[in-house]
């Protein structure tokens, strides 16, 4: 869905989108239905304050334990948008000022809501994906799941190299 700088009227526009035809199923697994409410506001001509909410509910395998668990998502963004007509998307190089850092400047003036919207799905995910805080995850020997059981394989020290750092004094 795009909409042009144009198009948004002075009070704005809000979109409560129910299809998924956006969502990056080729990165995520979703376990339940997406919802997202997007709030564009025109900020003088050529920028566009982009608010956004999504919610659904993610499948992932633990990276400890493997087992497979779900994650609700419930997360809200917020974008600067600008139009750099021509002239403002110079290579050249200039020290970037804090108001630029949040900026995403726009080869033309449309926002691409479910372009957005994907990447900012993306972004959410957490990069670790644990069942819990707590996950004791797979013993290294017999490949028991820790959560599950205790296993009897002996959890034999390993020398480490800096071990000998120990007996240095300070």
């Amino acid at each position: 869905m795009k909409v042009r700088f144009g198009e948004i009227p002075d009070e704005g526009l809000r979109f409560e989108i129910k299809d998924e035809s956006w969502f990056p199923d080729h990165e995520l697994q979703r376990s339940g239905p997406v919802l997202a409410i997007v709030v564009l506001k025109r900020n003088g001509v050529d920028r566009v304050l982009l608010e956004g909410k999504i919610k659904t509910t993610l499948a992932f395998d633990c990276d400890r334990c493997l087992e497979n668990y779900s994650m609700e998502l419930d997360s809200s963004f917020k974008l600067d948008l600008e139009y750099a007509a021509g002239n403002r998307l110079d290579t050249a190089e200039h020290e970037v000022s804090p108001a630029e850092m949040d900026m995403i400047y726009l080869e033309e003036p449309v926002v691409d809501v479910f372009e957005i919207l994907s990447q900012q799905i993306v972004l959410m995910v957490p990069g670790k994906h644990l069942c819990s805080e707590s996950c004791k995850g797979l013993c290294p020997r017999c490949g028991a799941n820790l959560n599950e059981e205790a296993c009897d394989c002996k959890q034999e020290l390993k020398s480490s190299p800096f071990a000998i750092l120990k007996k240095v004094q300070p």
